[in-house]
């Protein structure tokens, strides 16, 4: 046995570990990633287990959030260096509402994950039964324009009726909105 010891820590010494995150984001495990969440007032980042954790939102209390479970992550190239970035896209409620919903977008930089920027809701009425979903994120050179399906007054919770695009640029290293556009 003791011949074998030094084997075997030379041969742990010479496996590479896994990178925590790849520079092909498309191999990151996003149900375990480490996110920020400030599209609902949680302030520092967050850790998820299996797509969800709980956090504290400076506007809400004890908040759950989420991965969206439809289509969690979007991929394009929106800082044109030819690697893909990652939006996620999120949730954020407690047990009886959903209060906030958003896309985390990052990058792979020097074998972690760095935070971009957030995208959040532009169009909420006083009058709407319920928050706006954010859906659709497609990136471009420079920028990600995503669709906002929002809520008119006499629209029931499943089915939002109005419909907007923001886009979203990269300036100097943080996303700024321009403008929403409705087109329903």
């Amino acid at each position: 046995m003791k011949r074998l010891l030094p084997l075997v820590v030379l041969l742990a010494a010479c496996t590479p570990l896994p990178s925590k995150s790849p520079d092909d984001l498309h191999g990151v495990d996003w149900q375990r990633a480490t996110v920020t969440a400030e599209f609902c007032g949680v302030e520092g980042p967050v850790t998820l287990a299996e797509g969800a954790a709980k956090a504290r939102s400076t506007t809400w209390g004890e908040v759950g959030l989420w991965l969206d479970s439809r289509k969690p992550v979007w991929f394009g190239d929106v800082d044109a260096d030819g690697r893909d970035e990652a939006a996620l896209s999120m949730g954020c409620g407690t047990a009886s509402s959903q209060l906030a919903f958003g896309f985390v977008v990052v990058r792979a930089a020097n074998g972690k994950l760095d935070i971009i920027g957030e995208i959040s809701t532009t169009t909420m009425r006083d009058d709407a039964p319920h928050v706006p979903l954010l859906t659709e994120a497609q990136f471009e050179k420079g920028a990600i324009t995503v669709k906002e399906l929002w809520y008119r007054p006499a629209d029931a919770n499943c089915c939002p009726t109005g419909a907007s695009l923001t886009r979203w640029w990269l300036r100097d290293g943080t996303l700024k909105a321009d403008p929403a556009v409705q087109v329903s």
